[in-house]
């Protein structure tokens, strides 16, 4: 049972994460291939798989990478291409952006410190980032750790304020731009909290750039250090990536196209300055690895039951 339910978990994960890729809009002309491998495996699963990638490729999307792990084995399903200038297909190894997934392996380091007596939930933000979270009626002293891993400080979301996102023209002169944490958190605090904390729930990716910052604040180290010695290298994750401010995704990968809402033509986004994304969207991975981490992670391998 237990088994079952983290491979439900983990394949409604992925394709969450997949799905949510920041940067990537629809594009024409895609079409669908499933490949399967592992274990024993039901035709009908592999069937199911593939109708769900033709599903989102009838949206216009570019490409689709997609696995599931459980009891009957592995499936991969892809769909698409990874480079529309190329056209080479969509692979299952194919590594790609994965956007707030990042999360997850930020929250895993912040509960791994709580374990350790390292911080508690309860501790406000402004213990740890004395005047990070103030002005325009911000107040880092009512705000909890907690709060920030579950979206309920009422924090904007400094993405909403950015450049890099906001526009083809944006993207085209910031996107190898380096920001730092504080530069990202500062964005946020130009606005007034969308609620008191606690009050309300709003999806915010400043609760985790100053996760972030509370990780290095309490390790000495960057938050990609902490996340490739307490996650990446102990699971051998090895097409997983923390990147700092490298714009490339090395190795065989998916390129990622937008329009920004704009009329006329997507364009590539690919390459980026992680920087823009830190602690809440800057990670680099592949299905594989991914299922490997939630499966540790759902599994009890990385963190104590409570």
């Amino acid at each position: 049972m237990k088994t079952e339910l983290i491979s439900r978990v983990v394949a409604t994960t992925l394709a969450t994460a997949l799905a949510s890729i920041a940067l990537a809009v629809p594009a024409e002309g895609a079409t669908a291939a499933v490949s399967v491998r592992g274990g024993t495996h039901h035709a009908s699963d592999s069937t199911a798989l593939k109708a769900h990638v033709d599903t989102i490729m009838k949206t216009g999307t570019v490409g689709v990478v997609v696995r599931s792990t459980g009891p009957h084995g592995t499936r991969n399903a892809t769909g698409g291409v990874a480079d529309q200038a190329t056209g080479d297909p969509a692979r299952p190894g194919d590594r790609f952006r994965i956007a707030s997934t990042t999360k997850t392996f930020v929250a895993t380091v912040v509960l791994q410190l709580v374990a350790e007596g390292r911080l508690s939930l309860d501790d406000t933000v402004e213990h740890w980032l004395p005047g990070v979270v103030s002005g325009n009626g911000n107040d880092g002293s009512k705000i909890t750790v907690r709060q920030l891993l579950q979206h309920t400080s009422g924090l904007f979301d400094y993405t909403a304020d950015f450049p890099e996102f906001a526009s083809k023209a944006g993207y085209q002169a910031n996107r190898y731009a380096t920001w730092t944490a504080e530069q990202l958190a500062a964005i946020g605090m130009r606005h007034a909290p969308n609620f008191q904390p606690g009050t309300g729930w709003s999806y915010s990716n400043t609760n985790y750039i100053l996760a972030g910052m509370i990780i290095k604040k309490i390790t000495g180290h960057d938050w990609t250090q902490e996340v490739t010695a307490r996650i990446i290298r102990p699971l051998g994750l090895h097409d997983t990536l923390a990147p700092t401010t490298d714009s490339r995704i090395p190795g065989r990968h998916l390129r990622g196209y937008s329009a920004f809402g704009e009329a006329g033509p997507e364009i590539d986004v690919t390459a980026l300055n992680p920087s823009a994304g830190g602690a809440a969207g800057a990670m680099i991975s592949t299905t594989a690895d991914l299922s490997r981490f939630y499966q540790a992670l759902l599994g009890g391998k990385l963190l104590r039951p409570a």
